[in-house]
């Protein structure tokens, strides 16, 4: 989720990794608060991907920055995980959704319709599933325990009607 992130930053502003980890706290606090050494390895697979060039500046007190920019293939690249998105693991997939959304304004139109459709989709069968393990008699939940479990299956319905 980092990558995509980062390269919708860089859809916006040219920015240094310090730039990058500060845009993320204002843009995405609610959803995201990578450290550094989470941002740092994310920016370095997309240069090697070409999805981000990196130039080297002399800032106004005279140190050496490096600024980060999108290139054509990173947008490309960014549409691509929006629209293939995976949520593989269900712990995450409320939040990962929330901030795919966020990010979906760099998709046209019709692109929109398609990753809108795999949202539901996920968020359909998280419902689903988490429903169904409710029922298992063998998980042996408390009614605390339930409350919270159909709290997420609320946020997925809430998520939906976003949708």
């Amino acid at each position: 989720m980092s990558e995509i992130v980062i390269l919708y930053i860089l859809c916006r502003y040219d920015a240094t990794i310090y730039k990058i980890s500060k845009i993320m706290d204002e843009m995405f606090f609610a959803f995201l608060k990578p450290s550094l050494g989470t941002i740092n390895p994310a920016v370095k697979r997309l240069v090697n991907l070409g999805c981000i060039e990196v130039s080297d500046f002399m800032s106004k007190g005279g140190m050496a920055s490096k600024t980060c920019s999108i290139t054509p293939f990173g947008r490309k690249h960014l549409k691509n995980l929006l629209l293939s998105l995976e949520f593989t693991n269900p712990a995450h997939i409320l939040n990962n959704a929330r901030i795919a959304l966020f990010c979906a304004n760099v998709l046209s139109d019709e692109e929109k319709e398609e990753f809108k459709k795999n949202i539901k989709n996920h968020l359909i069968l998280f419902s689903a599933r988490t429903s169904e393990a409710l029922k298992n008699p063998y998980c042996g939940l408390d009614e605390m325990q339930i409350k919270i479990v159909n709290s997420k299956i609320e946020e997925a319905q809430k998520i939906l009607e976003l949708v």
